[in-house]
């Protein structure tokens, strides 16, 4: 059986998309309404979302998947909606005895950014365990939500990051907002924007050369 499998930020957490996913889903945005469904992941706030997410889907019987086997695709596609609109996706393959589960994740989200950094340390047939999960995090004496991401070998131990394409991203985009501030622009949301840009883009390359890895891999093996 094939199965595409989507992160939940609301709840953190592996789902087969289904319609019944969906009918939870949306119930439970419903519930809440928009405002509060936009904040995102909010822990055990009986008022928030993650809260009215998690009894809408126990209600319907459904329940977080693990995503782990042999790692048979890395690829990258670009999705686009009716308006025009281009969305970057990580897609990860893994194949578990009879079932193929294909993960889809948006490339400008920390977990997909997170993952493509480790499964640049990771070989076509890996066994791997891939999992993420939202916590909150304090900085500047504001709270926010940080979604990690964990990529466990066979052995059971944790793939390390690309260490060396990690800092090469933050000088760059260091380097973009030096050059904007240096040009005069100062707008903190332009520079915000130009540095997740960067970061995407530097992301989808280190992506596409993982993908034609495994490709060759795969037509070899």
């Amino acid at each position: 059986m094939k199965s595409l499998v989507l992160y939940s930020t609301i709840v953190g957490g592996f789902f087969a998309k289904t319609d019944a996913l969906a009918a939870a889903i949306e119930a439970a945005r419903r519930r809440v309404g928009d405002d509060i469904w936009k904040r995102g992941y909010s822990g055990s706030d009986p008022a928030g979302a993650t809260v009215a997410a998690n009894w809408e889907l126990k209600e319907a019987g459904i329940s977080a998947l693990e995503f782990e086997g042999e790692l048979i695709h890395v690829g990258f596609v670009e999705n686009q909606d009716n308006s025009g609109n281009i969305y970057p996706k990580l897609r990860v393959g893994v194949q578990n005895l009879d079932d193929e589960f294909l993960l889809s994740l948006d490339l400008k989200g920390d977990v997909a950014q997170r993952l493509v950094v480790k499964l640049d340390n990771c070989e076509f047939g890996d066994y791997v365990r891939i999992s993420a999960w939202p916590t909150f995090v304090e900085r500047g004496g504001r709270k926010y939500v940080n979604h990690a991401a964990s990529i466990k070998g066979g052995d059971g131990q944790e793939v390390p990051a690309n260490s060396s394409f990690s800092a090469t991203v933050k000088s760059q985009t260091e380097a973009v907002a030096a050059t904007l501030m240096s040009a005069g622009i100062s707008d903190k949301k332009v520079i915000a924007t130009a540095k997740t840009t960067k970061r995407i883009d530097a992301h989808k390359e280190l992506l596409w050369k993982i993908q034609a890895r495994f490709a060759e891999a795969k037509a070899t093996a």
